[in-house]
């Protein structure tokens, strides 16, 4: 006979609480960041402002690569967070199971670091994939300096690749034991089990491309 569990929010930490404020504090930071670089392409391009070249093509590269892996970052630090603390509350109340909301934010099927992994692993494949094509012609044409900096980001683009792989199955192994022990902790409606298998970064299965 299946049990029945009463939904209610547990109360978690003021770590979780932290991590969820710091987490809102990125996103709006981030809303501003998005802001100005599209001001001041559209400003520069209308002939409103002058902007240096070199300040918009930094603050199209923040918001296109620093910013998605920082908030993902902060957005899996706060999830791990509640997941360990959900876990935990299960143990001293058996007949009770967390809100949907709650299973949402930090129960979800796929693991709170497979999107920081994925994102690691394209950012770096791309890097190792400029860089390895521009070292070639650095070097032939004796720029050695150049070619020394290029060499130390392709270092560092393959070894990031190489630990985002690592830690991809790491999280697609803990993600399936976690999932395990939610199922066996409690039961939940089915539209609420469908729910739990979308993706942060939506894939819409749990899941990534290329998984």
């Amino acid at each position: 006979m299946e049990k029945t569990l009463d939904a209610v929010e547990f109360p978690l930490s003021a770590r979780v609480r932290g991590a969820r404020r710091w987490l809102v504090v990125t996103s709006a930071a981030g809303a501003v960041v998005v802001g100005a670089a599209v001001g001041s392409v559209v400003a520069d391009a209308s002939g409103w402002v002058s902007v240096p070249r070199a300040i918009q093509a930094g603050s199209v590269l923040v918001t296109l690569f620093v910013l998605p892996v920082v908030w993902v970052g902060v957005h899996a630090v706060w999830a791990l967070r509640g997941r360990a603390e959900l876990f935990l509350a299960a143990g001293k109340h058996p007949r009770r199971r967390p809100t949907d909301r709650q299973m949402l934010d930090h129960l979800r099927d796929e693991h709170p670091l497979t999107p920081l992994w994925w994102m690691v692993s394209v950012l770096s494949g791309l890097g190792t994939l400029c860089l390895g094509v521009a070292l070639p012609f650095a070097l032939a044409d004796g720029a050695v300096l150049a070619g020394g900096l290029l060499g130390t980001g392709l270092a560092v683009s393959l070894a990031a690749l190489v630990l985002a792989v690592s830690g991809i199955r790491r999280a697609a192994r803990q993600g399936s034991e976690d999932r395990r022990r939610r199922a066996e902790l409690w039961s939940l409606p089915s539209a609420v089990e469908r729910r739990l298998t979308n993706s942060l970064l939506g894939a819409g299965d749990g899941g990534h491309l290329g998984a």
